[in-house]
C-alpha cells in the first residue's frame, strides 16, 4: 500500500474530527448542531480504524501518537459519562450560551425594540388618557386588570403582600415568565408572526401597567419593586423573543440551505437559547420572590442591585473567555 497516498486520503478526515472537538473544547457539545454531532461520531469511528490500520502498517510514532489522542478525545464526547454531562451542562452556562446570544444578537435587539416600542408608546397614552387601560387585547383582557386599578387607586401596589409569601411568590413567578418566554419561543413556529404578537402585547401591558400606576403616582414605588429583578428578566425575556424570530426566519427565508434544514437549525440553537433563558429566569424569579416585595430594604440598595445585575450580566454575556482543554487533559 502506497503509504503517502493512503495519509493523504484520510488526514482530511482527522482535520475534521480535529476542529469538531476544538469547537466542543470551547463550548461544550451544545456548540454542535445536528448535523455536527452525527459528524463526530462517525469520524471517531473512522479515525479508530485508520488507527488499527496505522498500527498494522507500522507508521512512525508520531502519527499513531497523533491518531492515538484524537481517538481518545473523541471517545471521551462519543460515550461521555454522567459527570461529562454535568460538565457540558457547565460549559453550556458558561461558553455556549454567550456564544449564541452573540451569533444571534441581532434577533434579540429586534425583540428588544419589539416590546419596548409598544411599552414606551402604550405609557405616553396611558398618561395622556386613563381609558387606554381599559382597552381589551383580547376578549375580557384588558390591558389593566380591574384588580390592579382597585389596588392602584388606592395608592397600594398588589406586590405589598409579596414580602410575607417569598418563597411560594418566587416559585409562581418563575412559572409565569417561563410560560411568557417559551411562548415567544415557541411562536416562532408560526413564521414568527406569534412571537412578535406575545413581544408588542407583553410591552404594551407593561408600559400601560406604568402609566397607570404613574397616573396615581406610584410609578415610583413600582419602578424601585422592579429594579432588582428587572434586567434579568426582560433579558431573558429579550433573548427568548429573538430565538423565536430566528426559527421564524428560517422559515421563511432559509437561504442557501434548504428549508428543513434551515428550520431543523435554527430550532435547535432556538432550543438552547430557551433553555439558558430559564435559568435566567430562575435566578429573576428568586430575586423578585425574596428582595423585591421586602420594604425593610432602603430603595437604593434595590437599584444597586439593578446596576450589579445589569453589569453582571453584560460581563457574562459579552466577556470573551479562554475555555480550558479539559479533554485534552483527559487524554
Amino acid at each position: 500500500m502506497n503509504v503517502e497516498k493512503w495519509l493523504k486520503a484520510h488526514k482530511p478526515n482527522w482535520q475534521q474530527l480535529d476542529d469538531l472537538l476544538k469547537t466542543v473544547d470551547k463550548g461544550g457539545l451544545a456548540a454542535l448542531d445536528k448535523q455536527a454531532l452525527m459528524d463526530i461520531g462517525r469520524l471517531y469511528r473512522m479515525t479508530s480504524a485508520d488507527l488499527s490500520r496505522a498500527r498494522a502498517m507500522g507508521l512512525s510514532s508520531e502519527v499513531q501518537t497523533y491518531l492515538n489522542l484524537l481517538v481518545v478525545r473523541a471517545h471521551n464526547q462519543v460515550y461521555h459519562n454522567r459527570q461529562n454531562r454535568f460538565k457540558d451542562m457547565w460549559r453550556f452556562l458558561w461558553f455556549g450560551f454567550p456564544r449564541l446570544v452573540q451569533q444571534n444578537i441581532l434577533y434579540v435587539l429586534v425583540a428588544f425594540l419589539l416590546m419596548v416600542v409598544p411599552a414606551a408608546l402604550s405609557y405616553r397614552e396611558m398618561r395622556m388618557d386613563r381609558d387606554f387601560g381599559y382597552m381589551e387585547l383580547l376578549p375580557g383582557q384588558p390591558l389593566v386588570p380591574d384588580e390592579i386599578w382597585r389596588i392602584v387607586e388606592q395608592k397600594k401596589l398588589w406586590t405589598d403582600s409579596g414580602a410575607d409569601q417569598a418563597g411560594p411568590m418566587a416559585g409562581l413567578i418563575a412559572a409565569n415568565n417561563i410560560k411568557v418566554s417559551f411562548s415567544a419561543f415557541c411562536l416562532g413556529f408560526t413564521a414568527g408572526l406569534g412571537t412578535i404578537l406575545v413581544l408588542i402585547f407583553n410591552g404594551m401591558h407593561l408600559g400601560t401597567i406604568f402609566g397607570a400606576c404613574s397616573y396615581y403616582g406610584m410609578h415610583g414605588k413600582l419602578l424601585t419593586f422592579v429594579a432588582g429583578h428587572g434586567v434579568i428578566e426582560l433579558t431573558a425575556i429579550f433573548i427568548a423573543g429573538g430565538a423565536g424570530l430566528m426559527i421564524g426566519k428560517a422559515m421563511l427565508f432559509p437561504g442557501q440551505k434548504t428549508r428543513s434544514y434551515a428550520l431543523r437549525d435554527a430550532a435547535y440553537k432556538g432550543m438552547l437559547l430557551a433553555c439558558g433563558c430559564a435559568v435566567m429566569l430562575l435566578i429573576a424569579a428568586s430575586i423578585e420572590g425574596f428582595v423585591s416585595p421586602r420594604t425593610d430594604i432602603n430603595a437604593d440598595v434595590k437599584y444597586t442591585v439593578s446596576a450589579a445585575t445589569a453589569i453582571l450580566l453584560l460581563l457574562y454575556l459579552f466577556m470573551p473567555r479562554n475555555p480550558s482543554r479539559i479533554s485534552e487533559k483527559a487524554s
